[in-house]
C-alpha cells in the first residue's frame, strides 16, 4: 500500500461526506436543515488540511517541499476555520485572531519539523568547508609530501 494512498482516500472521503450532507441538507431540510455549504466547507478543508499536514510532517521529502506541503495545509485549515465562523455565525472580530494562531502554528510546525534549515542551505555554509582551489592546493601539498618521503 503506497503512503500518498492514505491522504488522497481521506481527502477523497471528507470531499463525498461534505457532498452527501449537503445533498441531504437539501433534500430533507427538517432533519439536515442546520446543514449548510459552510460546514461542507469545514469538512472538506479540514480534513484536506489535516490529511496534507500529516502526510507532510511524516514523509521524508525535500525541507523545500515539506514547508510547502505544511505551508498548504495551513492555508486549508484557514480556510476551515473562515468556513467555521460562517457557518456557527461567529462575530467578524474573531476572524483575524483565528488565522494568525493557525498562520502561527503553522510556522511553528514548520521550524520544528524541517529543523530550521534553509531550502538553499549548501556544502559552503558549513563550518570548515574548502573550496576547489583549497582542495587542490592540499592535494598538491600532501603529493609532494609523499614524494619526499619516497
Amino acid at each position: 500500500m503506497s503512503k500518498k494512498l492514505l491522504p488522497r482516500l481521506i481527502v477523497a472521503l471528507s470531499f463525498l461526506t461534505a457532498a452527501v450532507f449537503y445533498l441531504l441538507s437539501e433534500l430533507m431540510p427538517e432533519k439536515f436543515g442546520g446543514f449548510n455549504l459552510a460546514w461542507a466547507g469545514v469538512i472538506f478543508a479540514g480534513a484536506s488540511g489535516l490529511a496534507l499536514l500529516i502526510s507532510s510532517l511524516l514523509t521524508k521529502n525535500s525541507v523545500t517541499l515539506k514547508k510547502g506541503k505544511i505551508f498548504l495545509s495551513g492555508g486549508l485549515l484557514i480556510v476551515a476555520a473562515l468556513c467555521l465562523v460562517s457557518a456557527l455565525a461567529l462575530p467578524n472580530n474573531l476572524v483575524l485572531p483565528i488565522i494568525l494562531v493557525i498562520a502561527a502554528a503553522v510556522l511553528v510546525v514548520s521550524v520544528l519539523f524541517t529543523g530550521g534549515k534553509k531550502w538553499d542551505e549548501g556544502d559552503n555554509q558549513k563550518a570548515g568547508y574548502k573550496n576547489y582551489y583549497q582542495r587542490k592546493e592540499e592535494e598538491e601539498k600532501q603529493k609532494d609530501r609523499d614524494d619526499e618521503q619516497a
